[in-house]
């Protein structure tokens, strides 16, 4: 997903980003790339990324890994995430804070890797709960 279909995107829902749930949205092919190449994914790997955002990542982690979790706070681009993924294979969309999800659903995240563009405003409680976790994803 380029630069301009973002902006389209969110023109036509009317989104705007808000600082307050720290969105700035990854768009940038040879980052994204980047990301899921460090993150040597196979198809019998799970992940579990947080802040999908509009998706772009998320399409990427699809065609690599058996199984991908993504958690959105935002119910307005959850919304969009919905209607862009209907019917894929592999995918859970969770709608909701990530921090607050994570200590509540009592899943055994072991075996699972995370790998995401974290929001900046819960990249530091996310990260030290999750390390602190015993049955918590690969960071």
């Amino acid at each position: 997903m380029t630069l301009t279909e973002m902006r389209s995107v969110l023109a036509e829902r009317g989104v705007r980003l808000t600082r307050s749930l720290s969105q700035s949205f990854l768009h940038d092919g040879n980052q994204l790339r980047r990301i899921t190449f460090a993150a040597c994914l196979s198809g019998s790997d799970n992940v579990l990324e947080i802040g999908p955002g509009l998706g772009p990542l998320t399409e990427l982690l699809l065609d690599r890994a058996g199984e991908v979790v993504a958690v959105e706070k935002d119910r307005r681009l959850f919304e969009y995430l919905r209607e862009r993924f209907v019917g894929q294979h592999g995918l859970t969309l969770i709608e909701g804070d990530a921090v607050h999800y994570l200590r509540e659903c009592g899943r055994d995240w072991r075996g699972w890797k995370l790998v995401a563009n974290l929001p900046y405003a819960a990249a530091s409680t996310l990260l030290v709960d999750l390390a602190e976790r015993m049955d918590g994803p690969r960071l």
